[in-house]
């Protein structure tokens, strides 16, 4: 990670942003391997936000390759969660997720024939369908959004978005963290299917047309024969800069680019927009023209801890530790593994951890690759709020939360306005967990 540069101040239109942030050392993947098929998988129930889930199944009931094993306790939340593999459940027990949290999970070995792998799946004409027969199809397929570090059910946030004005879906075709490609790689090499997803949640959602936001430079030319006659704008933003993924990014990057080229339609995004990325489009794509649920997901392998780094399409409850045997193991043992990027992710204790509908990238990080992490007393140095793009006071938001500070309510409220970025966890020379906190507040 190289030291932080340039800074560009302001507030409200004109964003902090930060150059040089990080430099990805991997090159972008041309193609993905397929993981190996597990022996067994654990498959958490709980893989979105803010939901509970119950099973029928008991240990010794054999399931299907995409069968429901679980299914949200509320009626009008959730999406479904399914065996990614056929076989025989043996447990059903708590495990580790990679949010560092504990979940039931159930434990499957691998027997019998597959429902999907290496069939060949027709394509189903969706123009038929209308909004609530495909919202009801995003919760039987099980399908997430992972757009943010937040994940949540597609049909909850479509349902949420349905009752507002100005709709419109808005798929950031890169990464929000720059240390990883995952969504990047998924742009490129999936780019009809990432635009027909688009196409089905702009429908899903009755918008009034779909913005992809790309990365300067970039050679991706939406296929007009696939997006038809809906309005779509395409709009750069700097991803050589940070923060620029993060939804309050994606809008300004609109505003912007409609100042040199005014239309009308599109001036009137915000924050009812619908906000995806090319992963979450992908699954909508599978589930909705394959009739494929969400059974697999695609993960960057990475950090200087490995014998070899790749792409991997791979099933929900496998182990971060089968990934790394495919890697060829490790060439120096990792003091951290970060899940989902450098910046935005967590760390996870052990190797055993499930593969989840959240998971996007695995790195393994040395010792000598990591800075000093102990935290200390705040010394009051202000750099937090300088970095912070949207001006917020992380250093008195969190005294507010863990020291009991006693702060107005205004100021409470304006840690809505984070958008996680945790620029200011980066610069902390306390190295105090201020994002997170913000999170929790």
């Amino acid at each position: 990670m190289k030291k932080l540069s340039v800074f560009q101040a302001g507030l409200g239109k004109k964003m902090k942003t930060v150059n040089n942030f990080v430099l990805p050392e991997h090159p972008m993947f041309q193609d993905s391997v397929r993981a190996f098929l597990p022996r067994k998988v654990v498959v958490p129930f709980r893989q979105s936000d803010g939901t509970e889930y119950s099973c029928g199944l008991q240990p010794g009931d054999m399931v299907r390759e995409g069968q429901i094993i679980a299914s949200p306790k509320s009626l009008v939340s959730g999406a479904n969660i399914h065996s990614s593999v056929p076989g025989k459940i043996v447990s059903i027990s708590k495990c580790t997720l990679p949010d560092g949290t504990l979940g039931t999970a159930a434990e499957i070995c691998t027997e019998g024939s597959f429902s999907f792998l290496g069939k060949h799946l027709p394509s189903l004409d969706w123009s038929f369908f209308n909004e609530d027969t495909l919202l009801e199809e995003f919760k039987v397929k099980g399908i997430v959004n992972t757009f943010s570090k937040k994940t949540e059910a597609l049909s909850i946030q479509i349902e949420r978005v349905r009752s507002a004005r100005n709709r419109f879906v808005v798929v950031r075709m890169f990464d929000e963290d720059p240390s990883r490609c995952t969504d990047a790689f998924m742009a490129r090499r999936f780019l009809s299917e990432v635009v027909e997803g688009a196409l089905i949640c702009c429908k899903a959602c009755s918008a009034e047309g779909i913005i992809f936001a790309m990365p300067k430079k970039n050679e991706i030319k939406i296929p007009l024969d696939i997006i038809g006659n809906v309005p779509f704008l395409c709009v750069e933003a700097d991803t050589e800069k940070y923060p620029c993924g993060f939804a309050q990014n994606l809008l300004r990057s609109v505003r912007k680019a409609l100042k040199n080229s005014p239309n009308a339609l599109f001036a009137k995004a915000g924050n009812s927009s619908l906000f995806i990325d090319p992963e979450t489009a992908f699954s909508v794509f599978e589930a909705i023209v394959r009739g494929i649920p969400v059974i697999e997901r695609y993960v960057h392998v990475y950090g200087t801890c490995l014998r070899s780094v790749g792409m991997f399409r791979a099933r929900i409850g496998d182990s971060i530790f089968s990934l790394v045997e495919q890697c060829g193991g490790f060439k120096m043992q990792p003091a951290k593994i970060i899940v989902n990027g450098m910046i935005t992710g967590n760390a996870v204790p052990n190797l055993e951890i499930p593969i989840t509908k959240s998971v996007k990238s695995l790195e393994f990080v040395p010792a000598s690759e990591l800075s000093v992490q102990t935290e200390k007393k705040c010394i009051r140095c202000g750099k937090c709020r300088t970095v912070c793009p949207e001006g917020l006071s992380p250093d008195l938001l969190y005294r507010h939360a863990v020291e009991h500070y006693r702060l107005p309510r205004e100021l409470c409220s304006t840690s809505a306005l984070c958008s996680h970025c945790t620029v200011c966890n980066c610069v902390c020379p306390s190295r105090l967990p201020l994002s997170q906190t913000i999170a929790l507040i």
